[in-house]
């Protein structure tokens, strides 16, 4: 719900920033607003990934919003390109593409039971999304550095804050290993489904970034994303365990339950939650291209 109350702000915002500016001046925050300037971007970025959802991870249990299930061996890497186009002075939409790997693995886990249970995956994914940006701290001035350190070039600086929420879709595939090779997961039923869940689903990510002014063409950027799902299966891991007799292959007999424990991993014993979610963070540092022309 957190993330879907933020887009909504975000909404909203969008909607009432005229009215809104007249009572309060974001000129206060914001030193020469030359907003025109960054108004078309065109991005590319390299991304670090973590996991958030029933397999693997620390000690947090897959919680929503924990930063206390980050396993930092079990994370991904991915590309990103987008369109940024710039519509007001505070507001920007984003268009952006993902092709990442998410990762997780029970040996990792500081969480005993999890431990034992000895799951793991991979899933090589990609997602779109249209995002919001509310822009809320600039210096956009028309200089050709940035530089924190030279009051000379102080006034010539060229940063942006900002924080944004969207929605999109995502495909994931998860695998794993099986004598010596990467194993589709989705086809093997490993909780006894009647048939296999999608491996689509919408997505809201929400998050905060800072973009810095090389010149008047490039900048940098640094990016951290929060990704909500509406599936519970991208680890292949969401309810309980199943009888053997409702898997059809030795594969989805031992990927379904590694563990070789089939007194506290036998049927009808929790596998996963699902109740939460799956989701998965994002931290990207971007090159930025401005398409503005004087």
């Amino acid at each position: 719900m957190k993330s879907q109350t933020l887009i909504l702000s975000l909404f909203f915002l969008v909607f009432i920033q005229d009215s809104w500016g007249q009572t309060f001046s974001f000129d206060k925050l914001n030193q020469r607003r030359n907003w025109r300037i960054n108004k078309r971007e065109f991005q590319l970025g390299l991304c670090a990934t973590q996991f958030n959802g029933d397999l693997g991870g620390a000690g947090g249990n897959g919680i929503d919003y924990s930063t206390k299930d980050i396993d930092w061996q079990s994370t991904g890497s991915g590309l990103e390109i987008a369109y940024k186009y710039r519509f007001k002075p505070y507001f920007a939409t984003k268009t952006s593409f993902s092709y990442f790997k998410i990762q997780a693995d029970d040996k990792y886990s500081e969480e005993g039971t999890r431990n034992m249970r000895n799951l793991h995956f991979r899933s090589k994914s990609f997602d779109i999304s249209q995002r919001i940006e509310l822009i809320v701290l600039a210096n956009e001035s028309n200089g050709r550095f940035y530089n924190l350190t030279s009051k000379a070039r102080k006034n010539n600086s060229n940063w942006q804050l900002y924080l944004f929420g969207g929605i999109g879709l995502l495909y994931f595939n998860p695998q794993a290993m099986y004598n010596g090779t990467w194993t589709n997961l989705q086809v093997l039923k490993t909780e006894g489904q009647s048939t296999p869940y999608s491996r689509t689903t919408m997505i809201i990510p929400t998050g905060l970034g800072m973009r810095f002014g090389i010149n008047e063409r490039f900048r940098v950027g640094v990016e951290l994303a929060y990704t909500k799902t509406f599936s519970d299966y991208l680890d292949d891991v969401s309810t309980s365990y199943t009888s053997i007799s409702n898997l059809n292959s030795p594969e989805a007999v031992f990927l379904s339950n590694p563990s070789g424990n089939a007194i506290n991993y036998g049927p009808g014993e929790k596998r996963g939650d699902p109740n939460q979610k799956d989701a998965y963070y994002k931290l990207s540092f971007q090159l930025i291209y401005n398409l503005y022309h004087r």
